[in-house]
């Protein structure tokens, strides 16, 4: 999969995703202090996945229904970094996840998931 990073999701997550084979574009290596709507645009014009831990993405795509590949926002506050890519690595194995045209919210024991009908 291809995902854009947003600059708040931890070094360990980008990793993790980069050493399971993903194409990852991290924002705080390339796009640094960009506004979430220009890495929004990137992503889209790139066929990537927001990764983000900001739940501004999400207000984005509900409230204002810009369009969007897809978005995984990671509410994992009480896992260190690790834990966190753990998780999302979890997450992406899981037959039948699919984040496209979507906005997926990761948590600890449950993905909360609501596809964007107008992406």
């Amino acid at each position: 999969m291809r995902f854009l990073a947003d600059e708040c999701c931890p070094k360990a997550v980008v990793d993790r995703l980069r050493a399971d084979g993903h194409d990852v574009r991290y924002a705080a290596e390339t796009d640094h202090r960009a506004a979430d709507e220009d890495l929004l645009r990137v992503a889209n014009a790139e066929d990537r996945f927001i990764v983000t831990e900001d739940f501004d993405f999400g207000d984005m795509l509900i409230r204002d229904r810009l369009p969007a590949v897809g978005a995984i926002i990671l509410y994992l506050p009480k896992l260190d970094p690790q834990e966190r890519a753990a998780r999302l690595a979890v997450v992406l194995a899981e037959p039948g996840f699919d984040p496209r045209g979507a906005l997926a919210i990761v948590e600890s024991r449950r993905v909360r998931q609501r596809k964007l009908e107008w992406s």
